[in-house]
């Protein structure tokens, strides 16, 4: 934990570690991971690309001769789609309901299995958040799953900007227990209600502890699975940039820093930005993890699109 008891929010398995995105790098390739351990749990995934890279990887370090051409003849597929394999991991392909029977039986998974994997498909398929919260409900619905435990931890703490506010703002005040002393000190207010129902929720989560005179950070990272991350991060994100708007008026320009750029780029040089602002978010990271005597709880976001149609 970090000596002066700060939280943080961290996007496991994602570049831009600190806070959440909803960008989405592409999974490593297929037979490239090695294995060590038991076989992989369906059931502990939330992508079904990494559990297919992960079960290929095993299956090697069990069986050396195995290959893309032994999963395509156990999938019932011809040997000219022994390449079907490795597309999908790598999300060039997507899996049809009859791919995903094919697969199943390939990989001889049970019915509970089976059931889990073919949701996992269809919620990872899904274009939208609509489509997304339900299949991941009925993810989350399958006991011991990675959906209920992420899911139960995870979405709701970033379902509302003010239990993250309050989660850091214990990092910096740790004698304050009164919750309405504790929403007098949040930008923008919140009341007292909603003070009480943050502190309910980051106890009930185990992200701060009850001492003596006030609360405390007790885990100081909070990962966020990147298709959970991908529900809960524009929710969080969206709240944030409504926030930006409402305090720019409010606070002199000393106590904030708002900058705006418009330009035109190439699709090379648009790539370059956004691995300039993953880059960019390690340097902060490490400046903040260096910092102390923290005495403020900011926020920051960072938004870059287009204002004109893709080109044809």
């Amino acid at each position: 934990m970090d000596p002066q008891g700060r939280g943080r929010e961290e996007a496991g398995k994602f570049p831009g570690r600190g806070g959440v995105s909803d960008d989405d790098p592409a999974p490593k390739a297929a037979l490239e991971a090695k294995w060590k351990g038991p076989a992989p749990q369906i059931l502990q995934y939330l992508d079904y690309r990494d559990f297919l890279r992960d079960y290929c990887a095993h299956r090697k370090s069990v069986d050396p001769d195995f290959s893309q051409r032994t999963f395509a003849r156990e999938a019932a597929l011809p040997a000219s789609s022994s390449s079907l394999l490795p597309a999908v991991i790598r999300g060039r392909r997507q899996l049809s309901q009859n791919l995903r029977v094919k697969f199943g039986k390939a990989m001889k998974l049970g019915e509970r299995e089976y059931r889990y994997f073919d949701l996992l498909v269809q919620f990872n398929q899904a274009k939208g958040m609509t489509e997304k919260n339900f299949f991941f409900a009925q993810l989350a619905k399958f006991r011991s799953s990675r959906a209920r435990i992420v899911g139960e931890t995870q979405y709701r703490f970033f379902s509302k900007w003010y239990y993250s506010a309050v989660w850091n703002y214990f990092g910096i005040d740790q004698k304050t227990r009164h919750p309405g002393v504790i929403a007098a000190n949040i930008l923008p207010p919140i009341t007292t209600a909603q003070a009480e129902e943050a502190v309910r929720l980051l106890l009930e989560l185990g992200l701060i502890k009850k001492t003596a005179s006030g609360y405390a950070v007790a885990e100081r990272h909070i990962y966020t699975e990147k298709n959970v991350q991908a529900m809960a991060a524009r929710q969080h994100i969206q709240e944030l940039m409504a926030m930006a708007a409402e305090v720019f008026p409010r606070l002199p320009a000393e106590q904030r820093q708002y900058n705006a750029l418009m330009f035109s780029i190439s699709k090379e040089g648009f790539q370059a930005i956004k691995d300039r602002i993953r880059s960019f978010q390690e340097e902060l990271r490490e400046i903040i993890d260096r910092d102390r005597n923290e005495d403020r709880v900011y926020s920051l976001t960072l938004q870059l699109f287009p204002n004109t149609k893709a080109p044809t």
